[in-house]
């Protein structure tokens, strides 16, 4: 069971969906939410985020969205906030779980490839975890400057580098086919944020993040010569 409250809340939903239909059109579950489930919750996260990279599978599940609506992916429908929006970046709206609001997205991934496998605890699919690297550089290098993401990427990025090992050199290889030394340049900018203390004490409390972390996370990254201790 989840610690925090809101995950409890994400568990619940996770555990309605249609796990079968999203092992057959290769959808997983792979966002930060899913990182910070499977890292022992060390952030607060608030949505639900599936990824499909196979046009295919996506096809499929975007008829879905229009033939039966929300209730065509989940096997006891939660109650819907929002219309449902679908198009070809993703399927996403609102539900409402113990009375919290809940952003659920299904994400249209066509800048590489996914893998994964079926979560028998959560009963979905899971991105692997070199694809799981492979998102999160993405997405750092696509919103490493804006402030307003508190720079989670690059935050789970460190935890994943704690807890799983280095980034695989195959995560890498798919991140600069799609977006070339770009990737590589956002990594090395956000980690040099970290160096930071005013910055990164903002995003951990943000985050909903342990202050031991201010340390931390410097460190995983060996950031002592920047802040030279």
């Amino acid at each position: 069971m989840c610690k925090r409250a809101h995950h409890q809340r994400v568990f619940k939903l996770m555990q309605a969906l249609d796990g079968t239909l999203l092992e057959q059109t290769e959808c997983y579950f792979g966002g930060g939410t899913a990182i910070v489930l499977l890292l022992d919750e060390y952030r607060e996260s608030v949505d639900v985020d599936l990824i499909c990279a196979s046009a295919e599978g996506y096809r499929v599940l975007r008829n879905i969205a229009y033939d039966r609506g929300l209730a065509g992916f989940f096997t006891e429908a939660p109650k819907q906030l929002r219309d449902l929006k679908a198009d070809r970046y993703g399927i996403r709206t609102f539900v409402e779980i113990d009375n919290t609001p809940i952003k659920f997205e299904i994400i249209r991934e066509d800048r590489i490839p996914l893998s994964g496998e079926m979560n028998s605890l959560w009963g979905i699919p899971v991105l692997c975890r070199t694809d799981m690297y492979a998102e999160k550089l993405l997405a750092n290098t696509d919103r490493y400057t804006d402030i307003s993401t508190a720079s989670r990427d690059i935050i789970d990025l460190a935890l994943m580098i704690q807890n799983w090992g280095p980034i695989p050199e195959s995560a890498w290889k798919k991140v600069r086919n799609a977006y070339g030394e770009s990737a590589g340049k956002a990594f090395n900018n956000a980690i040099a944020m970290m160096a930071h203390p005013g910055h990164l004490a903002a995003c951990l409390k943000k985050l909903q993040m342990d202050d031991s972390w201010l340390q931390r996370i410097p460190q995983i990254f060996n950031l002592a010569a920047l802040t030279g201790k």
